[in-house]
């Protein structure tokens, strides 16, 4: 026993040498302090968060009632991902809508970016129905609002009102984000006062969530029918994102939420803010997935160029059919949605450094946008909107097509035989809804997009219970 205690009483000694020997760890200043309200005796991020809230409004929409079983402008539901709020038009004697004067047809969120010019981001689809708009302050003030402009693509509007007392957000940097740091929610769902939900970056650089271009940050902080064009910002309460759009099979939240990168937001409010819409340019590229031949013992992340058209700021460039681009100013691209994003908010005469990589080897490649060469389209004499020159021609959705409800786009008519619609894999009853990444959906609209796109184009095709990619090339 004596030799026991000893012993115990020399590891116990030891133990606490090498302790003492042993220096503490190092803890940034920051990271000591713990988000706890000493007062209350409880952990909680309301300090910090409590400037924040007034940066916060809800976005009133203004309309006419639609007649009855025409579709409203939600955009909730199992097939469509967005997140707008639709809500009964006021209703006059005998349950008619008054005439005349519009009424609120739906409802979402913005954000206070800049206070001195009352500018206030939200979401396109949160507004693109509406004839008139409201505001909703913080302190329950309700003020008008304009819209500066919107881009369908990336589904960001600006509005502006004019109100004193205005308190901006702090706006943070997107591309510093990392999945596992904590998010907030911030906006107005289902029409309730204002609401925070609390969750983590889950995901980076989605794709594949609707039409037009794609960067999305993924959240499981809960996100809900009226939270589209609200908050998501950082545990410091900076805003990192615009909530957009959620993952639901019921319409509600499931835990997985998309938002739109700030950094993209931010420069499409630029846009919007001096042109009233998004002016895009072309590098000449056409890309897809990496395919496993494509990488070779490398990684299937990137772009793979498809193609290069001559004589284009790609090609002048040095880029070639086979590159993989890998980096985009730096960010790493995952893939080739997230190649799109980046360059589809770029104006003409921006340069970029794409990191590409070519047979083992690694390149950069300082590309400079240009304007876009519209190219001719001509029309049939009969019959609705069509891509002659292309060998096809198209038509609107109608009432007779077994479609779901909330499909809209160009319906392939006719297809000529060895045209460049008939190469393509085109056929008769697929459905246009999107050209290079931008929606449309009528065939009006798929003429329009064509007057952007020099050379070949990806086709975004609804085809049964599948959506595809078809490249058409002229």
């Amino acid at each position: 026993m004596m030799r026991s205690s000893f012993h115990g009483r020399l590891l116990a000694g030891v133990a606490a040498v090498a302790m003492l020997a042993t220096p503490p760890a190092i803890v940034p200043a920051a990271a000591q302090t713990a988000p706890y309200d000493n007062e209350r005796g409880v952990y909680s991020y309301a300090r910090d968060l409590k400037a924040v809230a007034p940066s916060v409004v809800k976005v009133i929409v203004l309309g006419h009632k639609q007649a009855e079983g025409e579709r409203t402008a939600s955009r909730e539901g199992q097939d469509d991902p967005f997140c707008g709020q639709t809500t009964s038009a006021q209703a006059g004697p005998q349950g008619q809508a008054p005439q005349g004067a519009p009424q609120p047809i739906g409802s979402g969120s913005g954000v206070i970016i800049d206070a001195a010019r009352g500018e206030i981001l939200s979401n396109n689809h949160v507004v693109e129905k509406g004839t008139a708009f409201k505001v909703q302050l913080y302190d329950g003030r309700v003020v008008d609002a304009e819209v500066v402009g919107r881009d369908p693509q990336t589904d960001i509007a600006l509005l502006r009102i004019k109100a004193t007392g205005l308190r901006a957000i702090e706006v943070g940097d997107s591309g510093r984000i990392e999945v596992g740091d904590l998010a907030f929610a911030i906006g107005y769902p289902f029409g309730f006062d204002q609401t925070l939900t609390m969750g983590v970056i889950s995901g980076l650089g989605r794709t594949g969530i609707g039409d037009g271009l794609q960067d999305f940050i993924q959240t499981d902080a809960a996100v809900n029918s009226g939270n589209s064009g609200g908050a998501l910002i950082d545990s410091r309460g900076r805003l990192i994102g615009i909530n957009t759009a959620i993952w639901s099979k019921s319409g509600d939240n499931s835990g997985i939420a998309f938002a739109v990168p700030i950094n993209m937001a931010m420069a499409v409010a630029d846009q919007l803010r001096r042109n009233g819409s998004v002016k895009r340019g072309r590098i000449g590229v056409t890309v897809g997935p990496v395919t496993a031949e494509a990488a070779g013992s490398g990684s299937t992340r990137g772009a793979l160029v498809a193609e290069v058209s001559p004589d284009s700021p790609a090609a002048r460039a040095g880029l070639k059919s086979g590159d993989i681009i890998t980096s985009a100013d730096g960010r790493a691209i995952e893939g080739p949605g997230n190649l799109t994003a980046i360059l589809g908010v770029l104006e003409p005469g921006k340069t970029v450094a794409l990191g590409y990589r070519r047979g083992g080897q690694t390149g950069t490649a300082q590309v400079t946008v240009e304007a876009p060469r519209p190219v001719q389209v001509t029309r049939p004499t009969t019959g609705g909107a069509g891509l002659a020159a292309l060998g096809a021609t198209f038509r609107d959705v109608n009432a007779g097509d077994k479609v779901p409800e909330q499909l809209r786009g160009a319906v392939v008519a006719t297809v000529q035989p060895g045209s460049a619609a008939a190469r393509s894999g085109l056929a008769v009853g697929d459905i246009v809804v999107g050209v290079n990444g931008e929606q449309v959906q009528s065939a009006a609209e798929l003429a329009r997009a064509f007057q952007n796109v020099a050379g070949g184009a990806i086709l975004f095709v609804a085809r049964g219970n599948s959506l595809i990619q078809l490249k058409l090339e002229r």
